[in-house]
């Protein structure tokens, strides 16, 4: 009977990952602020690669979820209506999962593009209504500032920027390790096989109806959890978190990071967030350079980093062997 070897430089790999995570927080405030904005980034771009990249659903409608939960925390706590950490996070995400089953039902009746349309236009209708009809409670254009930092109970309070670092860091391990588990499942391979051929899985009786509206509420709900970090990382929300244009944002991340790829998320919110930041201390023109970066990822590396990554990694491999 053989014996399983270890997979000795992937535990490294992984240890070493950790260790530099971990010790972030020993960098000056920028790199800090940084580091936390990019990984609340790639939360919700893991909500898109659900989506688009494991389900086959091409959504503009994401960042109605990201704004919801974050309107729903500044709304709370500015008002002091809920601040118990636990307490807002909980009513956040069920007002996301409320709002998502309600458009995933009306959304899922059409497919592919016109399933894009239907979102774009039930985002839009969203973004109206936090401009308009709601602008009492959302102050329209000006946004709700002044949101606190949560308390997490047990003496830690997350106004320390290294303490929120670690918050973010804790969940988005729990994210990734919720997809990892997700796609590796039964549940998981019957959302590969719809994205592949959606007809091959109606006619073996699977009610890809259920699947896809399942995964849609799951991706909701990781956007969620994204947008509620990000109002109480940055004390601000205005209806922009709502546009459809932040969930175009999404969907060029996760190209550039790599369509339903695990790490894609990861890499692609790094590039995106990194290179705005960089190409914005240069040039006011930075969704230019970013759109030309985004032409040549498509043109030239359809597997976005993650996929260039996996396949140097595979050739390095055979040429060892071969060696």
């Amino acid at each position: 009977m053989g014996h399983t070897v270890p997979p000795w430089g992937l535990i490294l790999k992984v240890f070493g990952g950790a260790l530099l995570a971990l010790a972030i927080p020993l960098l000056p405030q920028y790199a800090l602020t940084l580091a936390t904005s990019i990984l609340i980034y790639s939360i919700y771009v893991c909500s898109t690669n659900l989506l688009t990249g494991y389900t086959g659903l091409i959504s503009l409608g994401q960042a109605m979820f990201w704004g919801t939960a974050a309107y729903v925390v500044a709304i709370l706590t500015t008002r002091g209506i809920v601040t118990n950490f636990y307490g807002v996070a909980l009513l956040a995400l069920l007002t996301v999962i409320v709002v998502s089953a309600f458009f995933g039902a009306l959304a899922l009746r059409v497919k592919r593009l016109y399933f894009m349309i239907v979102t774009f236009a039930l985002g839009h209708v969203v973004w109206c209504i936090a401009m308009y009809p709601m602008q009492r409670i959302t102050f329209g254009y000006d946004g709700i500032k002044d949101i606190a930092r949560p308390h997490l109970g047990f003496s830690i309070s997350t106004a320390s920027a290294a303490y929120f670092y670690y918050l973010v860091l804790i969940l988005v391990g729990l994210c990734f390790t919720f997809i990892y588990l997700l796609i590796r499942s039964p549940f998981g391979h019957v959302l590969v096989g719809i994205r592949d051929n959606e007809h091959r899985m109606t006619a073996l009786g699977y009610n890809t109806f259920i699947y896809k509206y399942i995964s849609y509420i799951l991706s909701a709900v990781i956007a969620g959890t994204a947008g509620l970090l990000y109002a109480y990382f940055y004390g601000y929300v205005n209806p922009s978190e709502l546009h459809w244009m932040w969930s175009g944002t999404a969907l060029m991340a996760m190209f550039i990071g790599g369509v339903g790829r695990f790490w894609g998320p990861l890499f692609g919110a790094l590039a995106y967030t990194g290179l705005r930041y960089w190409i914005s201390s240069y040039t006011m023109y930075w969704f230019g350079i970013e759109g030309i970066i985004f032409i040549l990822v498509v043109l030239f590396f359809r597997g976005g980093i993650a996929g260039f990554i996996l396949n140097l990694q595979r050739k390095l491999e055979r040429g060892r062997a071969e060696g």
